[in-house]
């Protein structure tokens, strides 16, 4: 009996293929990322945790062939959730985010943790302006242009809030080194 061939694998789109994947043309003004920075927030998803039941998620039963785990890859676990919403605000402030598609909501933002580590954030529901991330891996060469932008905004005069964030510049250069 002759051996049947399987089904065609489906190859999922990766992330860095993404069009959308590209920081807005220029830096947005601060009144406009000063009121994104108040709108956004943080919902966790099941894929991009490495145990999604220690977060009292459901497993994640999609295909994604790309899948980073911030639990696993860069370490940042349910300890460090109450972070979040500086990180969400460093990000914004940096104005570490996509060009606005249809809607006042970028599909995508970055933000640089003290670790040094990347996350990349997309939307998971934009009528409560909340997005989910996951960390960008060091191979990734899109993590250069976050870089180039966040120092461009921090160590300008005057474009970055340094009261409210006195850890950004750190942040900034321990991602320089992370991802060399």
């Amino acid at each position: 009996m002759p051996r049947k061939k399987p089904p065609p694998r489906i190859v999922a789109r990766r992330s860095r293929d993404n069009p959308n994947r590209r920081l807005s043309a220029g830096v947005p003004a601060i009144a406009a990322r000063t009121e994104l920075a108040e709108r956004v927030r943080y919902g966790a998803y099941s894929k991009h945790k490495y145990n999604p039941t220690a977060y009292k998620l459901a497993p994640y039963a999609g295909r994604d062939a790309e899948r980073t785990y911030c639990d696993e890859h860069a370490k940042f676990g349910k300890n460090d959730s109450d972070r979040i919403p500086l990180l969400l605000k460093r990000g914004v402030m940096l104005g570490l985010w996509s060009d606005c598609q249809d809607e006042d909501l970028p599909p995508l933002l970055w933000t640089i943790d003290e670790s040094g580590w990347i996350f990349e954030l997309r939307v998971t529901n934009a009528d409560q302006s909340q997005f989910h991330g996951y960390p960008v891996l060091p191979g990734d060469a899109f993590a250069r242009h976050v870089l180039i932008r966040a120092r461009e905004v921090a160590f300008a005069t005057n474009e970055f809030p340094l009261d409210q964030d006195p850890n950004v510049q750190a942040a900034i250069a321990a991602a320089e080194a992370f991802y060399r």
